[in-house]
């Protein structure tokens, strides 16, 4: 099956792509957030730049966190299948 198919069936996810594009621009967001408190002169630019990329972090890890659960259990559900029925039942 082509890329381009299990993408159109929704066997193939995208979002953990974008999610991955969004978490850099996040980054980058953060990371621009602080440069312009430093050039403020504001005292909590320090604040930004660790509790911001934390945070950034965080939020995004658990979005990814999703989407790699269901592929997991997908692995395990195709296990199941290529061991066929149990005996017991």
């Amino acid at each position: 099956m082509s890329t381009f198919w299990q993408i159109l069936t929704f066997r193939r996810m995208i979002a953990p792509v974008v999610l991955q594009i969004l978490f850099w621009a996040g980054i980058g967001g953060t990371l621009y957030g602080t440069y312009v408190l430093t050039h403020l002169g504001h005292w909590a630019w320090w604040m930004a730049l660790i509790f911001g990329t934390m945070a950034t972090r965080v939020i995004f890890e658990g979005a990814i966190l999703l989407f790699r659960t269901y592929d997991r259990l997908g692995e395990i559900r195709e296990a199941l299948d290529m061991a066929g029925p149990r005996a017991d039942q």
